[in-house]
């Protein structure tokens, strides 16, 4: 009789505990304005990183970045060079990202926001901006969401340490003392959240965003989308194995979708109307 107590308790322990997909709950990020971009003085600014103000309208995020565990769950698969379920999943093309937001939209019975077609090199891609489902980013809202209400190069202030992110720590921002240099990525929620309650968002992984690469309009913007043309989709935050530089709020990069590599991941968003 003990035996089964002990074995019954142990089940409803198991029953219990969420998996970690499940027990993540998206933040709330209340719209406004901001300066999207750079200022001029900005030390290793670039030259796409006009400052121009956005207007955005409330949305959810993801506290973390999707991690394996979470796309094991999904996709049944884990592409991810490094190996560990709370690891923000990598190696993830921005096509395989957005199949993930819709797989786990209809696994939720949420409404499903891309629409994807065709096959191989011919893949388009639509968003159905009134769908409920999970979605990336747009370049805009990850900005506004790493910053959290700052206007320094990150969101850390006028420099980041590797005890605050991890980066490729013996190239710190603007001469900064020299830190760790891990060589790896590290679980998501490593290091303390910026102050709307979003973690790595600098550093640990790129995150793709829905945007295509372009040039910044100079008229103020509402929930921009990107630009109209181009063949390079957005990456923002930089990696493990990035400069400092290339952690600011600020900083743009851009891929081939179909590539992978093993410092690219993402985090999921959805609408909040």
């Amino acid at each position: 009789m003990k035996s089964i107590i002990i074995t019954v308790l142990c089940l409803a322990v198991i029953l219990a505990t969420p998996s970690l997909s499940s027990a993540v709950d998206l933040i709330l990020v209340k719209g406004g304005k901001f300066m999207m971009g750079s200022p001029e003085r900005e030390i290793s600014r670039g030259k796409d990183e006009t400052r121009h103000r956005v207007v955005l309208s409330d949305f959810y995020l993801a506290p973390y970045a999707v991690t394996q565990q979470e796309y094991l769950e999904i996709m049944n698969t884990n592409p991810s060079h490094f190996s560990g379920g709370t690891l923000p999943v990598e190696n993830v093309t921005w096509f395989e990202a957005v199949t993930y937001c819709n797989e786990r939209s209809k696994k939720e019975g949420l409404t499903p926001v891309y629409v994807i077609s065709g096959s191989g090199e011919q893949l388009t891609v639509t968003w159905n901006r009134n769908a409920n489902g999970y979605r990336l980013p747009t370049e805009a809202e990850w900005e506004y969401a790493c910053r959290a209400g700052t206007t320094t190069p990150f969101n850390t202030g006028g420099n980041i340490t590797s005890d605050q992110a991890n980066y490729y720590g013996h190239y710190p921002y603007n001469n900064a003392p020299r830190g760790q240099y891990r060589e790896t990525t590290v679980p998501v929620g490593n290091f303390a959240p910026n102050a709307w309650g979003l973690y790595d968002m600098h550093g640990n992984v790129w995150e793709w965003c829905w945007d295509l690469h372009g040039e910044y309009a100079l008229e103020e913007q509402t929930d921009p989308i990107g630009a109209k043309d181009g063949g390079f989709r957005v990456n923002r935050g930089g990696g493990w194995n990035d400069f400092g530089r290339h952690l600011r709020s600020a900083y743009r990069a851009a891929h081939n979708p179909a590539n992978r590599t093993f410092n690219i991941g993402f985090r999921v968003a959805r609408n909040a109307r």
